[in-house]
């Protein structure tokens, strides 16, 4: 993993009211990274870090768990805002990940790597609000596959590891 748990702690500093949602919160975040991290495996062309930041930062300016359509684009500019003094992104990769923070909640299934991951990884834990995983919705080939999507309904019955365990050992949801 490239992405130290110092550097994931400080972005969590900013993560506000939304880090205690029962429904978007931390705990969706580190479900989200877990997948993100198991999809990445069959994506030589994913950027690890960059799903991982896409976990943490893509809920983080929800301003409830209903109806918010503006906390993609809030969260957007949330990570432009810690570019330079945290995240340290080079241009094209923070416009990647803006890109699909902006619009994960309206874009539809990517050929790009990792965009495609960041998207499944999200919506692979739609479990959490009673929605079962459409795999027409889905980018990868591995978020398709049956045993995938019957993992991350198990992996949403418990409570996701902290994130010291998540970044440490590589988890598997199938």
């Amino acid at each position: 993993m490239t992405i130290p748990l110092e550097r994931v702690e400080a972005v969590l500093a900013h993560g506000g009211k939304a880090r205690e949602s029962h429904i978007h919160g931390e705990d969706h975040w580190r479900k989200v990274a877990i997948v993100g991290r198991h999809l990445v495996a069959s994506e030589s062309e994913a950027d690890e870090e960059l799903v991982v930041l896409f976990a943490l930062i893509h809920d983080m300016r929800r301003e409830n768990d209903d109806h918010d359509p503006q906390h993609g684009p809030r969260a957007a500019l949330l990570a432009r805002a810690l570019n330079d003094d945290l995240l340290g992104l080079e241009p094209d990769r923070l416009e990647l990940l803006t890109e699909v923070i902006d619009g994960h909640t309206r874009m539809g299934p990517s050929t790009d790597s990792t965009i495609g991951v960041c998207l499944d990884a999200d919506r692979l834990n739609l479990w959490r609000v009673g929605i079962t995983p459409n795999p027409r919705f889905l980018s990868t080939a591995l978020a398709r596959r049956p045993e995938t999507i019957a993992g991350t309904r198990r992996l949403n019955r418990s409570p996701a590891p902290d994130w010291p365990d998540l970044l440490a050992t590589k988890v598997s949801v199938s």
